[in-house]
């Protein structure tokens, strides 16, 4: 027992052992141990056989569209989505924009940031070479603000004939020297079969480090004589702004209205309405008239020797016998007929 249990522990120590060492030597190597891909790559159209034989031609595009977290990682809630088309046929219709067509369209779980189409193919006489691709990376948050994609193209690509210079925009970015160290490189090697009929490579769009793109397409493509390329890609990198949280609205307690207090009037004590004593009027002084003075007429003296008071009691006796003589003569007066 004692031998076993010895022999368990020594097993034991070597598994650790040997998987520490694993553990270091990942480490040095910058390779992490888990073997998920951080991308999934697209590759489509290359060394095509058919498009190889002279007269023949191929186009081909690719579309993707990732939907990523602020870190680069893929949103949950939106798997990335891949499209691509393929066509093949002679060189004519493939040219027009005709030919045999097959369109897919897939989903993935992964970022898309990867993608090689074109390469060796259309090498023979008067082929025709038509390939695009489309890479929108859509981030949520505050990923690395977007800067110009970085291009290599048209490097050891003679061409001759009409053709001839052919158009490579914009020219390369200094310091990036290969197809893989580029956000785009294409065209290169191509193009060499003499006579070329046309050639015309571009490039466009930005990028954002949070997740590198890489294209790499129409490489050591169309070399027969009379050859037609036409290679494009676009690159788009959208940063949105982190969401500004909404404050949550306070809402004010409801103070249900106070009734203003009704004031009753206090009792206002009649006021006696002041009676207006009248001034006292003077009374005018009523003008009295005084009578001239009569001047009093001069007495005569009497003639008569006898007392004053004779001749009024004769008047007296004279003036009641005219009155009984008045009185008489009417009741004896004959009556009117």
């Amino acid at each position: 027992m004692g031998g076993l249990l010895a022999m368990c522990l020594l097993l034991i120590g070597s598994f650790a052992q040997s998987g520490l060492q694993m553990t270091e030597a990942s480490a040095q190597s910058g390779v992490p141990i888990s073997a998920a891909p951080l991308s999934a790559p697209v590759n489509q159209c290359n060394d095509d056989a058919a498009s190889n034989v002279g007269g023949q031609g191929i186009r081909c595009t690719v579309t993707v569209a990732n939907f990523l977290t602020s870190t680069g990682a893929i949103d949950p809630s939106k798997p990335s989505t891949v499209t691509v088309t393929r066509c093949v046929g002679a060189a004519g219709p493939i040219g027009a924009g005709a030919g045999t067509c097959t369109t897919t369209t897939s989903t993935s779980t992964t970022p898309v940031a990867s993608v090689t189409q074109c390469n060796g193919s259309a090498n023979g006489g008067g082929g025709v070479l038509t390939c695009t691709v489309t890479i929108t990376n859509t981030f949520a948050g505050s990923a690395a603000a977007p800067t110009a994609a970085t291009v290599y193209q048209c490097v050891g690509s003679v061409i001759t004939g009409t053709g001839a210079p052919g158009t490579c925009t914009p020219a390369n970015t200094p310091g990036v020297t290969s197809v893989s160290a580029a956000t785009v490189g294409q065209c290169n090697g191509s193009g060499n079969g003499g006579t070329s009929v046309g050639f015309v490579c571009t490039v466009s769009g930005n990028t954002s480090s949070t997740l590198s793109v890489n294209v790499d397409q129409c490489n050591g493509s169309a070399n027969g004589g009379g050859s037609l390329v036409n290679c494009s890609a676009t690159v788009t990198a959208v940063v949105a702004a982190a969401p500004t949280p909404t404050p949550t609205p306070t809402i004010a307690p409801t103070i249900p209205p106070t009734a203003a207090p009704v004031v009753t009037p206090a009792p206002v004590a009649a006021i006696p309405a002041a009676t207006a004593t009248p001034a006292p009027v003077a009374a005018a002084p009523v003008a009295t008239a005084t009578p001239a003075p009569v001047a009093a007429a001069p007495k005569l003296p009497s003639s008569s020797t006898s007392d004053a008071s004779v001749p009024m009691t004769v008047g007296l006796a004279l003036m009641l016998g005219g009155v009984l003589l008045l009185l008489r003569s009417r009741r004896t007066a004959p009556a009117p007929r």
